[in-house]
Order: structure tokens, then C-alpha cells, then sequence
């Protein structure tokens, strides 16, 4: 772009720079005075708060550079508008249909997956999310030490992979599956000619391992096949799918295997020291006696430590090659300084005047088998945590029998192409998404609603991967594939809500951050202290206890505590029917006070049926007023407008041509049928068009509301023509969930467009505290406003278009999963089924998660406050007691597996009735 160009751009309206670095009010006098030394700038104001500086005139390029030159990070920041037009329902595009378009998602950077092990602590999180966030381009990166992976958006992959690796943790790109032309086959029986020779033909570089064949063709995977199978040679398609889960395992099986390897070799050459020292079978060491002994112990402990915590070993010297830390850091200073401190008394027996045989050889591997004990433990308990993704990954099968036209024949999954027809029989598990073509069934959907119940499915209707078919024979159409899937977006949804970081997270961060620097002083000036005026043998205690220091301290359980129970929490909601979006709704969904629901569809059953029918015109009938009424509705998805199509279909009537349709948002609609203009709507419609109801029509529509109907008024220019009475039946779980809401503290507002009458109808009978009818969807959002300047936190129940605005201003917003796209991803928590009660239930396991989180907080801090000063050895001027290493390697390591264990409760959580207190 020519600066002309940028020029005329922003000579005329400010524009925002983001600012990273800034602190205090010395920052931003010097950002205010690099910007407005830069030609053209007339103005300049900076927040501290927000990180950025409001720009007037200059190039933005030209401000960015001189921030750089102050000596902060700037880029460019873009402007969110003041608000943001909602489409209509009929221009959301489903999932499947944006496929290869383009849309402004496509414009941001690329989100990939980074494997990184070696971490154990949260100051191993920190350190690897700063060493990702400073490559150019990263925008986001988020760290979960639990699954040792980073998801990062922004920036040059290859880059982010080897500033990981600079700060000492091994990792790599986690590499997607991409389909691709080539394929493997495998044969039963011996190879021929007449076989090599067919494979050429079918493709191309074709290569035999017998019995396996790799070739590359252009030909659909299943007709491959079916030409195979008529030439006579029985064949099959090896899958191309690699289960992350099922690698990772088994990776945690061998990691759990040489855990416990070297754990049983390091506790063995400590039980043999122990025992060896305690029954005298060892000699005493003593100038001139023992020390050739002891040396060979001494070596034997080395290559020990060595084997089973090398790791500690290499990560804390990258570490301190950065002039950083963590708990690695902490395990290698303790156990150096016990087998160092071994090796001088061995060498030098009255180094220590008292205490000449007084070794630490023992501790210096018993403390390495009882972290790897607690390593094997909790990499174990860890495998359990995570197997609820693995479990939803299992759901859908790796084969489906594909139907062609030469015949049907199974083939991979992984293989399928978007169009292929699929046949499911009954007792089988439908493969991958589509739609039904052919045949009817039912379908238990449990594991995206978390109930158990059959869903009738015919032509036309959508059947999901992972379902299973309990009825009929399916036939049906390929939709969505690979990612595109709705388990596969689950699964990325469950995985990115485990990987983000609540606000509770942000304590840890601060403290993991001073954490291991002020244990290692702590230890120092526990050293001197006991060497300056501890008893005599002075040294020893004061090794004793400096260890002791060092190997207590917990920093693996401060790190574990949030994500480990936010990775089970998710994990068990996925199961249940919630996809929480992120651990921010996690925990704003806990402190939730107030909760704004609409009426229709999700108080209702959403299915509205017409019942009474109220002819005011002389000239029509019946029949007439469903025809107009139908010719009006064809063109609305509204569910008030399905009940007047499904009644006119009842009764065979069919619609007239509609021309100038007009939808009034919250009133009704508009539309030409011959030469007049026709309205159907609510009373406001008619008001505006200066049509009179009448004082006897406006009863019988005040009567009817007050049974909690919905009054309908059809009209033309010149006159009233006709009443039409809507009724949606209440769910039948609605009451119980209100009052389990009421139970969870929380008051129920319900907004509703339909007319008060039917709106307190329904309100009253399902106990709902504050009521607000007539609504339009833009004033949903100021009920929503309007609570939260009172300083209420704010939820969100919604399901359609005309609901996004409100879902996105609440605090947390809850989209029913029946809904349309833009409310679901307006939402916070998309709730697979259409009942209230899940909402009651998705707000009680964000509130248990966030109280399991808290827990585990307490117990490591705790831990540490009481641990770390025993280590110190404060109790021993009253009782004489002082904490040995080995013990205290050993409460650091349970420590770890007692966050583990209590964080697993959660896989248990089950939903609770409208009834039951909890």
C-alpha cells in the first residue's frame, strides 16, 4: 500500500496500536512521547489498562516503529464495531454448506498442535507459553501440562517448535491426517501375474510388499475394491487413521513402565544402604578404613541417579542456561547436594567433627524412587482423566459399507468422500454424518444429549457419526467429514475448553512464577541457619534440613491443580450433553445469579399446534383463513409458523403465490396475495397498520392468552378477517428444572415476544420469577444489559438467530444444541438437548469442577505453608524432630497424586433430578 494510500486512510478517524510491556505511568509517558514525535501525529492517548494507544493522524507503521524504538512490543489493533448486524435465520449457512467458501475465519491465522514433554510443574507452563508467545505472528498460545501439548495460533510453526526446544523441553509439530490418493491394500493368498498385472491398471507406482500393496489411484477406495473382489482376489484397505488416543496410550504405558523401572532400581540401592548401615554389615567409615567401600557405593549410587532421573538432571541445567527454574530444578539441587555432600565426608571422613560417617547416599536415590513411584502414579491416574475424549473418539467405527454401483463393500472411514452413500443395519453404530436417503429408524443420539432415548429418522432427516441405529436399515448421504464432523467438533471443542486457563489459573501463574527461586532461598538461608546455630554436628543437620527444603517443596501439585480437574470436568460434561467452550464459562457459570430464558422451545416444547380457529369476516372460512394464513408462513421457520403448515397439510389445503414478503421482527409478517396486502401477526402489527380489533375480539384473545395460548391476528388492508389460537404445550420437565435452578440460587427471567397474557400463564404455572412479554430480540439484550448494571451475573438460554446478541452480552450464554449455528456460537456452553434441566445441570458441574479446582489449590498450598517449614525443621527446638529427605521426597510425590486422585472425582458427577437437593 502507498503511504498516500494510508495517508487518506487515517488522516481523518483515530486508530488503536496494541502496546505489550507497558507497567506503570513512566511507561506510558514514554509510549505518549515516542508516538507523538512521529510526523503527522496530532494526538495521543494511552491506556494502561487496556494496553493500547489511541492514535490520531501519522502511518500506523510508522507510530509502530517508534514504540519498538522506546523499547515496547506494538501492533495493530482492529477496531470492534459498536454493534453487529445479525443475519437472518435463512442466510446462516449450515457447517457443512460453507465448506471451501470463503469467509473472514479463513483470513485469521491457522491454529496447530505442538507436542511438548519434560514439563512437570506450572512454572514449566510458564516458561513454554513465553517462549511461544515471543515468536513473531503468535497470537495465542495455550499450554496443558496434563495432555503436554500446546495449541497455538499465529506464527511460523517450525519456529514455535524450536524456541520450545531452546528453553529446554523436547518438542514437535503434531502433524494432521490428510487423505491422500495413495493406499495400501492387503491380500489373503499368494500374489500372481494376473494380479500384478490388474493393480497397474488400476493405479499407478505400484509397490508389493507382499501381502501388502501400496499404488496410487484416482479411483473412489470401494470401487477399487469391488474390481478386485470380481477379478477373484480378496482384498481390503488398510486404515489411514492414526488414534492420537491409542498412541498416547501407549505412551503412557511404556512412560508408566520405566517409571516404575526405575523407581524399583533406585528403592533397592536405598533399601540396601539403609538396611546395610542400620545392621552393621557395612563398615564404619573412618580415615584410612571404609572409604573404598563407600567410594564404590558412592559410583554405584551415581549411575543410579543417572537412570532414573536423568530428565531432572537435563532439564534443570536448560533451565538454568535461561536463567530459569522449576521443579526439575529443585530435584537436582537436592539430590546433587546429597551425593555430593557423601562424596566430600567419604573422601575427607572428619569433614564433618562428630559426624564422620553421617551420609546421605541413601537419600540420594530413595528420593528419586519415591518421585518416580509418585510419576508412575499420577501418569496413570492422568491416562484415566483423559480417557473421556478417547471414549468420545472410540464412539464412531473405523469401517462403513459403502454403496456403489457395483455393489456394496466396507471400507475405511478415514477413506470416505463427501457424496458416498453409506448402509447402516440395525444394531450397528453410524460411521460418519449424513443425511438419510432412504429407509426409517431409530436412533439413540445419547452420546450428544447424554440421554438415552430413540430419535425416529426418515429421508430428509440428519443421522450423526457415533449413534447407534436400533431400528431399521439406513441408507444415507455423506455430509461432513473428518474434522468437519459434529463428534470431531466436539472433540475440538472438549479440547480446547481443556486447554484454556480460568481466571483462578492466573494465582498460580503469579506464584509458580516466585515459586522455585524462593524455595531455593529458603533452603540457602535454612542452611546457614542451621550451620550458624544449629547443634552439634552442625553440617549435618544443616544438609539434612537444606534438602529437606528442597525435595518437600510442591510445585508439581500447584501446576496440576486447575487443569487436571478442568480436563475431567469437560471431559464428563462432553458425556453428558455440554460442550463447555472454555474454562472462562466454567467458571462464570458457577457464579451465576440471575438466568434469561425465551419462552418458546425451551420452556415449551417448541412445537406449537393451531386450535382454534376464529372466523371475524362473514366472507371466509375455515379453510380460507389456513390458506391465506399458509401462502403467508411458507416462507418462515419460525415454529409458531410450522403449526399453521402442519395443520394445512392435515387438511390437504395448499398455498396461494406470496409476493413482497416482509418479516417484522417481533410483530409478524407481511405479504402480497393477489392484488392485497395481507398481515398476520400480534396485536402490535395491526396497531401500526391502524387496523381495529375490536372489544370482543380482544376478550376472547385476552381469554385465550390467559389459558396460554397465543393470539394470531390475519388481516388485509381494508379489515380483521380472522383469530388463530397457537398453543405450545409446556414441557413436562420445566417445572422441575426451575425449581432446581431455584434450588442452585439462581432467579429465572423469561422473555418472550408473545403477548403478556400467555406469557404470565405460562410463567405462573412454572414458578418463574420475573416476567417480560412483547419483547423484540434487541430489547432481550437490554433485559440482559439491564441486570448486569445492577450488578447481577448474568445467564443466557438460547436457540435462535434473534438470541445471539443477548447470548453474547451475558455471562455466560447458554445455546441450546437443537438451535441455530449463530447462537451456538454466540455460546459459552452448548447444551445438546432442548431441556431446561440442562442448563441446571451444566451450571451444578461447573460449579463442582470449580470447587474440585479450589480444592486442590487449598491442599497444595497448604501442602507447601506447612511442609516447606517442617523441612526447615521448626519443630525441632520443642520435640528434637527434623524431617528426613527421603520422607519428604515422599509427601512431595503423594502430594501430586492426592491432586490427581481428588480431580478424578469428577468423572462420577452425575445429573440430578428437578426434586433432589443436593
Amino acid at each position: 500500500m502507498l503511504n498516500s494510500e494510508v495517508d487518506i486512510e487515517y488522516k481523518d478517524a483515530p486508530y488503536l496500536i496494541q502496546v505489550d510491556g507497558m507497567s506503570c505511568q513512566h511507561c506510558v509517558n514514554a509510549v505518549e512521547k515516542a508516538v507523538l514525535a512521529v510526523e503527522g501525529v496530532t494526538a495521543a492517548r494511552v491506556d494502561l489498562d487496556a494496553g493500547n494507544v489511541e492514535v490520531s493522524g501519522g502511518l500506523p507503521h510508522a507510530v509502530i516503529e517508534a514504540i519498538g524504538e522506546a523499547g515496547y512490543e506494538a501492533r495493530p489493533q482492529p477496531k470492534i464495531p459498536d454493534s453487529c448486524p445479525i443475519p437472518d435465520a435463512s442466510s446462516v449457512d449450515h457447517p457443512s454448506e460453507r465448506s471451501g467458501e470463503s469467509n473472514s475465519a479463513a483470513d485469521e491465522p491457522a491454529a496447530y498442535m505442538v507436542s511438548i514433554s519434560d514439563m512437570t510443574c506450572a512454572s514449566c507452563v510458564a516458561a513454554v507459553e513465553r517462549a511461544i508467545k515471543s515468536i513473531d505472528g503468535v497470537s495465542q498460545a495455550q499450554v496443558n501440562l496434563v495432555e503436554k501439548q500446546a495449541r497455538v495460533v499465529g506464527g511460523d510453526p517450525v519456529a514455535v517448535v524450536k524456541a520450545v526446544i531452546d528453553q529446554g523441553y523436547d518438542a514437535g509439530l503434531i502433524e494432521e491426517h490428510l487423505p491422500s490418493d495413495r493406499l495400501v491394500l492387503q491380500f489373503q493368498g499368494a500374489a500372481d501375474d494376473k494380479l500384478v498385472a490388474l493393480l497397474s491398471g488400476l493405479g499407478t507406482d505400484v509397490q508389493i510388499h507382499w501381502p501388502g500393496v501400496e499404488l496410487t489411484t484416482q479411483r473412489h477406495p470401494a470401487d477399487l475394491l469391488l474390481q478386485l473382489r470380481d477379478a477373484g482376489f480378496d482384498a481390503s484397505l488398510q486404515e489411514q487413521f492414526e488414534d492420537p488416543y491409542l498412541a498416547q496410550a501407549e505412551q503412557a504405558e511404556r512412560e508408566i513402565r520405566r517409571s516404575w523401572q526405575r523407581a524399583l532400581l533406585a528403592g533397592s540401592m536405598a533399601v540396601v544402604l539403609m538396611a546395610g548401615e542400620m545392621s552393621g554389615l557395612f563398615p564404619a567409615l573412618s580415615p584410612g578404613a571404609g572409604q573404598l567401600f563407600w567410594a564404590v557405593m558412592a559410583l554405584m549410587c551415581l549411575f543410579i541417579m543417572w537412570f532414573s532421573g536423568a530428565s531432572y538432571y537435563r532439564t534443570a541445567i536448560k533451565q538454568a542456561k535461561h536463567l530459569s527454574s522449576n521443579m526439575d530444578t529443585l530435584v537436582a539441587l537436592g539430590t546433587a547436594a546429597a551425593w555430593i555432600s557423601s562424596v566430600i565426608i567419604i573422601m575427607i571422613p572428619d569433614f564433618i567433627p562428630g559426624g564422620g560417617n553421617h551420609l546421605y547416599l541413601d537419600a540420594s536415590v530413595a528420593i528419586l524412587a519415591f518421585l518416580q513411584l509418585g510419576h508412575a502414579l499420577e501418569t496413570r491416574a492422568k491416562r484415566v482423566t483423559s480417557k473421556a475424549i478417547g471414549a468420545l473418539v472410540q464412539l464412531a467405527p473405523r469401517s462403513a459399507l459403502v454403496v456403489r454401483e457395483g455393489g456394496e463393500v466396507m471400507a475405511p472411514v478415514s477413506l470416505l468422500r463427501r457424496g458416498d452413500r453409506i448402509r447402516v443395519k440395525p444394531g450397528e453404530t453410524i460411521p460418519i454424518d449424513g443425511e438419510v436417503i432412504d429407509g426409517s429408524s431409530s436412533v439413540d443420539e445419547s452420546m450428544l444429549t447424554g440421554e438415552s432415548k430413540s430419535i425416529p429418522k426418515q429421508p430428509g432427516d440428519e443421522v450423526t457419526g457415533g449413534a447407534g441405529n436400533q431400528g431399521g436399515t439406513l441408507l444415507f448421504r455423506v455430509t461432513r467429514l473428518g474434522e468437519e464432523t459434529t463428534l470431531a467438533a466436539i472433540v475440538s471443542m472438549v479440547k480446547q475448553a481443556q486447554l484454556s486457563k480460568p481466571a483462578i489459573a492466573q494465582l498460580v501463574d503469579r506464584v509458580s512464577a516466585i515459586f522455585v527461586p524462593s524455595v531455593i532461598i529458603i533452603a540457602i538461608v535454612t542452611f546457614i541457619t542451621w550451620n550458624l546455630l544449629g547443634p552439634e554436628p552442625q553440617i549435618a543437620y544443616a544438609l539434612t534440613a537444606g534438602i529437606a527444603v528442597l525435595v518437600i517443596a510442591c510445585p508439581c501439585a500447584l501446576g496440576l491443580a486447575t487443569p487436571i480437574a478442568i480436563m475431567v470436568g469437560t471431559g464428563r460434561a462432553a458425556q453428558l450433553g455440554m460442550l463447555i467452550r472454555n474454562s472462562d464459562a466454567l467458571q462464570s457459570a458457577s457464579h451465576l445469579t440471575h438466568l434469561v430464558v425465551d419462552k418458546t422451545g425451551t420452556l415449551t416444547e417448541g412445537r406449537p399446534a393451531v386450535t382454534d380457529i376464529h372466523v371475524i369476516d362473514a366472507a371466509y372460512n375455515d379453510s380460507s383463513l389456513i390458506q391465506l394464513a399458509l401462502s403467508l408462513e411458507s416462507g418462515s421457520e419460525h415454529p409458531l409458523a410450522q403449526a399453521v403448515v402442519r395443520l394445512a397439510q392435515q387438511q390437504t389445503v395448499e398455498a396461494l403465490s406470496c409476493s413482497n414478503f416482509e418479516a417484522i421482527s417481533g410483530r409478524g409478517i407481511v405479504g402480497e396475495i393477489g392484488e392485497k396486502r395481507y398481515f398476520l401477526g400480534n396485536a402490535q402489527l395491526l396497531a401500526e397498520q391502524k387496523i381495529d380489533i375490536g372489544e370482543h375480539w380482544r376478550q376472547i384473545a385476552v381469554q385465550q392468552a390467559s389459558q396460554g395460548g397465543t393470539p394470531v391476528w390475519l388481516a388485509n388492508s381494508d379489515t380483521l378477517l380472522g383469530l388463530l389460537v397457537l398453543k405450545d404445550p409446556v414441557r413436562k420437565e420445566s417445572a422441575a428444572a426451575i425449581r432446581k435452578l431455584h434450588q442452585q440460587g439462581l432467579r429465572v427471567v423469561m422473555c418472550t415476544g408473545d403477548n403478556k397474557a400467555t406469557a404470565t400463564a405460562v410463567g405462573t404455572v412454572l414458578g418463574v420469577d420475573t416476567i417480560f412479554s412483547e419483547l423484540l430480540p434487541e430489547q432481550k439484550l437490554e433485559v440482559v444489559r439491564d441486570l448486569q448494571q445492577q450488578g447481577y451475573k448474568v445467564g443466557m438460554v438460547g436457540d435462535g438467530v434473534n438470541d445471539a446478541p443477548a447470548l453474547a452480552q451475558a455471562d455466560t450464554g447458554f445455546a441450546i444444541g437443537s438451535g441455530t449455528d449463530v447462537a451456538i456460537e454466540s455460546a459459552d456452553i452448548t447444551l445438546a438437548g432442548d431441556s431446561l434441566m440442562n442448563v441446571s445441570n451444566a451450571i451444578a458441574i461447573s460449579s463442582t469442577t470449580l470447587r474440585n479446582i479450589k480444592q486442590n489449590l487449598f491442599g497444595a498450598f497448604i501442602y507447601n505453608v506447612i511442609g516447606i517449614p517442617l523441612a526447615a525443621g521448626v519443630l525441632f527446638p520443642l520435640s528434637g524432630w527434623l524431617l528426613n529427605p527421603m520422607f519428604a521426597s515422599f509427601a512431595m510425590a503423594m502430594s501430586s497424586v492426592t491432586v490427581v486422585t481428588n480431580a478424578n472425582r469428577l468423572r462420577f458427577f452425575k445429573p440430578v433430578s428437578g426434586d433432589t437437593h443436593e
